[in-house]
């Protein structure tokens, strides 16, 4: 918002730099134009402090970076001129990347690619952080696209669902980094082709992406249906905890946790540690601590947890 009465939009992450003072003078700070000595001059960087928002040249536009000097440290990201850049070189477009994200398989055999299309100059790390449930695929990631065009992925073979049909890429620095696009793959798939296309069907990424065999996602499911009504509660939950772990969501494992203290099947001081612990730690504390009290106490978690999310209790073959 501070942006906007000044025309400028972001171009850039915004880094908060935090070292001894005076240790730094100078920030080469990473842009996305792949053709800068057309647009350098709708380039800068904005400062935020304590004192308000203040913008500073550049010294310099290299290939890769936008130079400045620096009095202090704070906030700094480069900014875009809403006039200069997407008026005068609209047609221009800038770097791209396109990052694959593969989540666990699913029992039914099937699991999801995450395909999140970004500028260049978004830190790899910082998407990372908000998708650590899923297998970061390295492939070659570079394409020159455009704000606020519309593109298309597809795949070959194209029997593969994917949505949206198509999205707009609107060049966007956080603070969340959601997919723009899934692809629903079979487990067994090995080779899939990936392309991304404008309106005008023109490609600007393609790869041929190729994925481990994977059977883990209906491995658990098998093997309840395998040994049926010989196996115990406590040996179901074992057998289905990678998976209950990965896809109980947070709303069910509080309400999971509030029947299982109201059943006498689990302390205060149980509840009240779990209910501090991320999603995934939590899931992994109710499922461990109900199975090690035995059959009682699994089958009443398993009749629980059906009542909470029938869908996922029924996907992990526990009904």
């Amino acid at each position: 918002m501070l942006l906007q009465p000044a025309l400028k939009v972001p171009a850039g992450p915004l880094f908060s730099i935090e070292c001894a003072e005076d240790s730094i003078c100078q920030l080469h700070l990473p842009h996305c134009e792949p053709e800068p000595a057309l647009v350098s001059e709708s380039l800068s960087v904005v400062n935020i402090s304590d004192d308000g928002m203040s913008i500073i040249q550049p010294l310099e536009v290299t290939e890769t970076h936008v130079v400045v000097d620096i009095p202090h440290l704070s906030a700094f990201g480069i900014i875009w001129d809403l006039i200069k850049r997407f008026c005068n070189f609209m047609t221009k477009p800038i770097s791209g990347q396109v990052l694959l994200f593969l989540r666990r398989p699913f029992p039914s055999g099937k699991q999801i690619l995450s395909v999140i299309l970004l500028p260049s100059n978004v830190p790899l790390l910082e998407v990372k952080v908000q998708h650590t449930d899923s297998q970061f695929i390295q492939a070659p990631s570079n394409c020159l696209i455009h704000r606020e065009q519309r593109y298309s992925l597809l795949s070959d073979p194209d029997s593969y669902k994917i949505q949206p049909d198509h999205a707009v890429f609107s060049n966007s620095y956080g603070p969340n980094y959601h997919p723009t696009y899934e692809i629903m793959l079979r487990t067994s798939t090995e080779e899939v082709t990936l392309m991304l296309r404008d309106p005008e069907s023109i490609q600007v990424w393609q790869h041929n992406l190729h994925l481990p065999v994977s059977s883990s996602g209906a491995s658990s499911v098998q093997t309840l249906l395998r040994l049926g009504d010989d196996i115990s509660a406590e040996k179901k939950l074992l057998t289905v905890r990678s998976e209950f772990i990965y896809r109980v969501s947070n709303p069910v494992l509080d309400n999971l946790l509030d029947k299982l203290l109201a059943e006498g099947v689990i302390t205060d001081a149980e509840r009240e540690t779990a209910m501090t612990k991320p999603r995934q730690d939590k899931a992994r504390d109710v499922i461990d601590m109900v199975r090690k009290k035995g059959r009682d106490a699994s089958e009443k978690m398993m009749t629980l947890f059906s009542e909470d999310d029938t869908f996922l209790c029924r996907e992990l073959g526990l009904i």
